[in-house]
């Protein structure tokens, strides 16, 4: 850029001293245009004529207004205050649509908390080449969190349920990860929201039932297939396959476990505000910007819950009028070999590397090996029916 400036400084020198403009054009290797522009902004009085001006349009036609930028600003401190809400940029764009101040873009708010310095970089998700089966529609995913302590050191757990297709969910305190206490919480979200035709789980040995009778169903799975839920059981050690709940279980540790909570009762007491601002104010892209509840009003709710009589006591006997079905996903090693309910299963060599869903007819003591929808391979799978 110096050496531009002298050149246009000898370009002034030259004029001045008489050559020509075809002259000056020659001696230093630019065109008649340049050597016009320049003797036009040669001006003696200003030491810097010869400086290149910035290309940067004098006003900004859509540029944010230094109060908005602020209330941005201030609208994100807020929400990260709330114990529960999110303070994203579409929570601060509805967040000030709510409170009617016309909001800037959601990329203009991103731009903004980026130069503040209040957005961090995530780390991009790499898609593996292995095809995974599909998620079936009307699907409930649920988890554990835990364990957790209160003061004084009592122990407790988080069951986390939510649904795939609105993202309606719900957290429940337990005392323990045992078959009863779980099934009681899977049972209460779907008396007070719906039940769903599936239910996804990883393989945690509380929602099975126990290792000491791996084909036994424990409670969580009788309860299930008594109110004709299909149970999915997905890869073992392979949590981001539960990526919906996992996201969500996310916001719970960094919004309702870093909440102050004196006894179990008040613990309940927060989870239950969790879930209504959660469902009432989150808004999931994947939903178009909806929040739970705004869909559910959208589409309208399929209400289809258990009697609300329905109690959770004994394993309920398993009803032969119903399909019965339970489904594991499971990666095909190099071994040729999946695992369901303890017991090892052999498979194809052709399905190596790949997954399969391991669907278990328990009325037909019959496990069948899927893929794309197609059975590769049927094997005898003797289940206690009592």
């Amino acid at each position: 850029m110096a050496n531009e400036e002298a050149l246009r400084q000898e370009a002034i020198k030259l004029y001045l001293q008489g050559a020509n403009v075809s002259t000056i054009a020659r001696k230093l290797n630019h065109s008649r245009q340049w050597v016009y522009k320049w003797v036009c902004r040669y001006d003696e009085s200003r030491p810097d004529w010869s400086s290149s001006l910035s290309n940067a349009p004098h006003n900004g036609a859509n540029k944010t207004s230094l109060a908005l930028e602020e209330k941005v600003i201030e609208t994100r401190l807020l929400l990260e205050k709330s114990p529960h809400h999110e303070s994203g940029a579409y929570a601060i764009w509805h967040y000030l649509q709510d409170n009617g101040i016309t909001p800037p873009s959601v990329a203009t708010i991103n731009r903004i908390l980026k130069r503040r310095g209040l957005v961090s970089e995530k780390v991009r998700y790499v898609k593996s080449d292995i095809d995974y089966p599909v998620s079936p529609i009307n699907l409930h995913i649920m988890d554990l969190i835990g364990p957790c302590y209160l003061r004084g050191g009592h122990r407790f757990y988080l069951l986390t349920i939510i649904s795939n297709d609105t993202r309606h969910a719900g957290v429940f305190p337990i005392l323990s990860k045992s078959g009863e206490d779980v099934t009681r919480s899977v049972v209460e979200f779907w008396k007070y929201y719906s039940v769903p035709d599936f239910i996804q789980m990883d393989n945690e040995l509380s929602f099975k039932g126990s290792n000491r009778h791996p084909r036994g169903l424990g409670l969580l799975l009788r309860t299930a297939l008594d109110l004709n839920v299909t149970p999915i059981f997905i890869p073992v050690a392979e949590p981001w396959r539960n990526g919906v709940i996992e996201r969500f279980n996310q916001k719970v540790e960094r919004t309702l476990l870093t909440q102050e909570h004196n006894s179990f009762d008040e613990l309940r007491l927060h989870a239950g505000e969790f879930m209504d601002t959660h469902n009432r104010t989150h808004h999931y892209s994947t939903l178009g910007h909806k929040s739970p509840l705004q869909l559910d009003e959208e589409i309208g709710l399929p209400v289809m819950p258990p009697r609300q009589d329905y109690e959770v006591g004994k394993k309920p006997p398993l009803n032969c009028d119903n399909l019965n079905e339970i489904h594991f996903i499971r990666l095909v090693r190099s071994d040729l070999k999946i695992s369901v309910f303890n017991t090892e299963i052999s498979v194809s060599p052709k399905l190596q590397h790949t997954y399969v869903d391991a669907c278990l007819l328990i009325n037909e003591h019959r496990l069948l090996i899927r893929q794309d929808g197609k059975t590769v391979q049927s094997v005898e799978f003797i289940m206690p029916l009592i």
